[in-house]
């Protein structure tokens, strides 16, 4: 048992020794593709079983809560919640991650091969070695080394590693709360490590609203030579998106500093293939938009403006139009800066980074929003240069190993 702080010197002075295996981990893990069915991938599984067997190495006991899913050869996906006894047994510090990653994007944009753990000095690079690998190495190394210092924590030390939080959550965190309804307690310290900035300097108390949207504008196929007989719906598609753009971005103008950025964002994003030859002109355009909407707007009044500028806009052009939501997630009550998990991070960053925090929102989702509406404080944290999603996506070795120290001396002062 850790009896008082002069064992932070002890632990601290053993982080310094992890270079090797976070590499290590990296080189293991990264390779394994965890991609969602919606991104061509069968899910989690590969990769859980790697993190499985390292996990139960520096772990007391590991418990799987798997996630029926008929489209993945597994039939479900995995949920990993690993625990280390703590001297008080009635309360945990959680640090929970995700294992699945996006696709790598355009292979053309990269410079290293995503599904490998490229190093360079002290940059790791791959397709998800910060979006969430870094919290998942996190996690591990913080049991790796009470385990092998031999240390009891304050309180159970807590990890989780779930699955599908990059297309909505309905087989992680989401079906975790729903089929485990003891998971957590309300007295519990928990840590999100799945946003950060480049000094570890902010701490993300808040997060905006999220619609994705698949809008479908259908017109009338022909030959490119006689467009007066067809109407062209990848123009008219175009357009549209245009129009959206502006009407959204004009309607919903409002800011609020506590968010970065501080305006909703409204994003036109993919769009899928239509024809397959030049001189064809499509009767079908499907585009998307990822919208990332300030709490004080409803999600409703969004989507019904949408739904109105596509109307008049096809009603006008005599094409036809449908508007699908593929993910929703209602803003969640912010975490306040007073709550003891977002004290205890605050004093270990400036302990160990010597700098102040600034508590802020994000646009980005994250596993955090479901444990807020529980009405559990959540803080989501770690040094981040924010290329995830990205093509040479990195992550900086030191970041790592001082993210490491802050979440230990979180649990231990």
């Amino acid at each position: 048992m850790m009896r008082n702080k002069s064992d932070l010197s002890r632990v601290l002075s053993k982080v310094g020794e992890l270079r090797e295996f976070i590499i290590n981990l990296y080189k293991e893990f990264i390779p394994i593709r965890a991609l969602a069915p919606e991104n061509g991938g069968d899910g989690e599984w590969d990769r859980a079983q790697y993190l499985i067997k390292v996990a139960r190495q520096y772990f007391d006991s590991i418990k799987i809560i798997e996630a029926p899913d008929p489209r993945v050869s597994r039939g479900s996906r995995p949920n990993i919640v690993a625990t280390i006894k703590g001297a008080d047994e009635s309360r945990t510090f959680w640090v929970i991650a995700h294992m699945d990653t996006v696709p790598e994007g355009d292979r053309a944009m990269w410079s290293v091969e995503p599904y490998q753990a490229t190093v360079k000095g002290d940059l790791v690079y791959g397709r998800g070695v910060e979006d969430n690998g870094q919290g998942i190495v996190m996690g591990l190394a913080v049991g790796k080394v009470l385990r092998d210092l031999d240390i009891k924590p304050p309180f159970n030390y807590g990890l989780i590693l779930a699955s599908d939080e990059e297309v909505g959550s309905r087989y992680g965190m989401r079906y975790m709360l729903d089929t485990e309804r003891d998971l957590f307690k309300s007295n519990d310290l928990i840590l999100v490590p799945d946003a950060g900035n480049p000094d570890g300097s902010m701490i993300e108390i808040a997060e905006k609203a999220i619609l994705w949207l698949r809008v479908t504008v259908t017109g009338k196929q022909g030959h490119a030579s006689a467009p007066e007989a067809a109407l062209n719906a990848h123009r008219l598609g175009v357009m549209l998106t245009l129009k959206l753009d502006e009407v959204l971005h004009s309607t919903y103008n409002a800011e609020d500093p506590l968010f970065a950025p501080p305006k909703s964002t409204f994003e036109p994003t993919r769009v899928d293939k239509n024809v397959d030859n030049v001189n064809t002109i499509p009767g079908r355009h499907v585009f998307y938009f990822d919208c990332r909407v300030l709490p004080r707007y409803s999600l409703d009044e969004v989507l019904a403006t949408v739904n109105k500028t596509a109307e008049e806009f096809c009603r006008e052009r005599g094409c036809g139009f449908s508007v699908e939501v593929l993910n929703r997630d209602e803003p969640a009550p912010p975490t306040s800066p007073d709550s003891e998990i977002v004290q205890r991070l605050t004093r270990a960053i400036k302990m160990i980074r010597n700098i102040d925090v600034k508590y802020m929102g994000i646009g980005g989702g994250t596993y955090a929003k479901y444990i807020r509406m529980m009405g559990i404080p959540v803080a989501v944290w770690m040094t981040s240069s924010n290329t995830w999603d990205s093509p040479d996506e990195n992550v900086n070795l030191n970041d790592v190993i001082n993210d490491v120290k802050v979440t230990l001396t979180s649990i231990i002062i």
